[in-house]
């Protein structure tokens, strides 16, 4: 008699998976509302493929079907070129798929939404590359305009502010010019491991049915005003 193709159990697309690339620290996450994993890794270059690797393994590792994934969260910037281009490629593409969901979340939003739930003043900041930051300061629980410029324009900045912490990603010498200054820095992996923020803000969203169009879901590269203030 010949083999009969078992049938799979009906999926119900609970899970979310996101997709965090906007820098060379990259992270993929799934969360059902309950349960939840996630991985971050420095991308670097090698961004274009090691993310579809690692959200494979990601899958596995919790044995969660491709066909469970309802929805994705993805950054979409400030970023670089490169890493943008991955993560968004990827996230419109899996959007695809039928009653599949989009969610796009501003990078710098969700590098500082761990300090806002707190209450506390967050100044949220990214590498823009050749000794130049992106960042933006919290008023009143939201993040104000987003800057660029040179890092010591920024430690001038951020001096001035008090009671903040600053969140993100900084190299070594970055953090120590910043704590030589006085000023309060939230732990290092808070400002890498973006990619389980991002489930979790794109997973409340996508459950109160705020999703993104793919066809009006644009990256926003590094930018933001030339000098801050």
């Amino acid at each position: 008699m010949p083999a009969t193709a078992q049938s799979q159990p009906p999926s119900d697309r609970s899970w979310l998976l996101a997709i965090d690339t906007a820098t060379p620290q990259a992270g993929v996450a799934v969360t059902n509302g309950q349960e939840f994993a996630a991985t971050t890794w420095p991308g670097g270059r090698r961004q274009t493929t090691s993310v579809a690797s690692a959200i494979t393994e990601l899958l596995d590792r919790v044995e969660v079907a491709l066909v469970d994934i309802g929805a994705i969260a993805v950054t979409t910037g400030p970023g670089s070129f490169t890493g943008l281009r991955v993560g968004l490629s990827l996230a419109k593409g899996m959007a695809l798929e039928p009653e599949r969901d989009l969610v796009g979340v501003p990078t710098l939003e969700v590098v500082a939404a761990p300090l806002l739930e707190l209450g506390l003043l967050a100044i949220a900041v990214i590498p823009a590359g050749r000794g130049r930051v992106v960042w933006a300061e919290s008023s009143g629980g939201m993040l104000g305009e987003s800057v660029n410029s040179e890092f010591s324009l920024f430690l001038d900045a951020v001096s001035a502010r008090d009671n903040a912490v600053v969140v993100g990603e900084l190299d070594r010498s970055q953090r120590s010019s910043l704590l030589d200054g006085g000023i309060v820095l939230a732990p290092v992996p808070l400002g890498l491991d973006r990619a389980g923020t991002l489930a979790a803000i794109g997973y409340g969203r996508w459950r109160n049915g705020a999703t993104t169009d793919a066809d009006s879901l644009q990256p926003i590269y590094l930018h933001g005003r030339p000098n801050p203030r």
